[in-house]
């Protein structure tokens, strides 16, 4: 293919040049320099023929672009409000506009790819306190619900205190910042003393931070606990950031981070009607490399079912990762009053409790789970996010 260029020295910020290569096409413009395929060109048409204008669905068949499109031309023209416009007809007597900030939006560069996306913030003990709001201000307030959805995204957890100590309170602030997820268990879970001791978390031994419901494929990302009484001596949350923990050990024992990424680990929990029972490593990764679930619950794992090369290697990762989880490092430990509700992002942050009287007084939680996409879907929509722009940047 010919190369073919085209240029405007008096584009807003700087010149923006366009090159046709071999493949793909070569963008220069105010803020670096960006390369795009010429199949993900095409496949991301916004014109009414290509998608459905109001919902953005793509009508374009993808497996239906011909294999060797290609622009036969490529001009930019300075518009009005949208800024500089990229235009290309195709081989296939299409035509396609792009606005120039959209494709810098969407720039998918080596580079540029690498530094996408939205890092969280790992901490450990040194955390100073675990990011609290009252709330009135989250069920009431757009900068509030904000300030709450924005401390789930970034640390994983979060208290709002002054919540009413009213039954089934959790559930309706669920369902103010997202939707109840159910599960095979109760919609609304009491958690207080029982003497039967059913499990670890009913009675008032010490609970070892850990993750709820590994035993689904996948366990429910965000765990609401409410706090309506909290009277008892002791009895201090905790809260232990996992993924902090695991880039840790990533750096410091390599091998050991990847055989709990390899190695397969089994969990159950069930009741007289219900099973819930899965099997996947404890650390889960994305495309990326980057850590995607979490999932630690000592009490609930199943016998090791693994390769036998594997075990020795295994459970010398799984002890050094315990310790580390249970050490005064990353544990943060804080006591909370009755009205607080605690967040947590549970593909990442464990919880727990030390150990309480309670002849010393009342302690009684409730809980509900949901989903993080739903919270930050939530949040996308307060800050008016969630309506992607179109490709030839909308009407001026």
């Amino acid at each position: 293919m010919t190369a073919q260029s085209t240029g405007r020295e008096d584009a807003p910020g700087g010149a923006v040049a366009v090159e046709l290569r071999d493949g793909y096409l070569d963008l220069a413009h105010e803020t670096g320099r960006s390369a795009f395929h010429y199949m993900w060109l095409r496949d991301n048409c916004g014109c009414h023929e290509c998608r459905i204008s109001q919902s953005g669905e793509r009508a374009l068949f993808t497996a239906d672009i011909p294999d060797h499109i290609a622009p036969t031309s490529a001009t930019v023209a300075e518009t009005d409000a949208r800024g500089p416009l990229l235009s290309l007809a195709w081989n296939d007597g299409h035509e396609t506009r792009y606005s120039i900030r959209w494709l810098v939006a969407h720039d998918y560069s080596a580079g540029t790819r690498a530094q996408s996306g939205h890092l969280p913030i790992l901490w450990d003990a040194t955390l100073a306190a675990v990011p609290t709001f009252e709330h009135a201000d989250v069920v009431g307030t757009v900068e509030g619900q904000l300030a709450y959805l924005d401390a789930i995204r970034d640390y994983g957890v979060a208290v709002v205190s002054g919540t009413p100590s009213v039954e089934r309170e959790v559930e309706r602030f669920a369902e103010t910042v997202g939707h109840v997820r159910e599960t095979a268990f109760e919609r609304v879970h009491n958690v207080r003393h029982d003497p039967l001791g059913y499990n670890v978390a009913h009675t008032p031994l010490e609970l070892k931070p850990h993750t709820d419901l590994p035993s689904y494929s996948w366990p429910p990302s965000i765990q609401l606990l409410h706090f309506l009484v909290n009277e008892a001596t002791g009895g201090e949350s905790t809260v232990t950031d996992g993924w902090a923990v695991v880039e840790d050990l990533r750096r410091e024992d390599p091998a050991a981070f990847e055989v709990l990424a390899r190695v397969p680990v089994s969990f159950q929990l069930f009741s007289q009607d219900e099973d819930t029972y899965a099997t996947a490593p404890i650390i889960q990764l994305d495309p990326d490399g980057r850590v995607r679930t979490f999932r630690y619950s000592n009490q609930l794992a199943q016998p090791l079912d693994a390769a036998f090369d594997d075990v020795e290697a295994f459970y010398h990762a799984y002890r050094k990762l315990g310790r580390a989880i249970d050490s005064d490092r990353y544990k943060v430990v804080f006591k909370t009053s009755s009205g607080d509700l605690l967040t947590v992002h549970s593909h990442r942050v464990m919880h727990g409790r030390l150990a309480f009287d309670p002849a010393s007084g009342g302690r009684h939680l409730q809980d509900v789970y949901m989903e993080y996409d739903d919270l930050m879907a939530r949040r996308r929509v307060l800050l008016g996010h969630h309506i992607p722009e179109p490709a030839d940047g909308g009407d001026a």
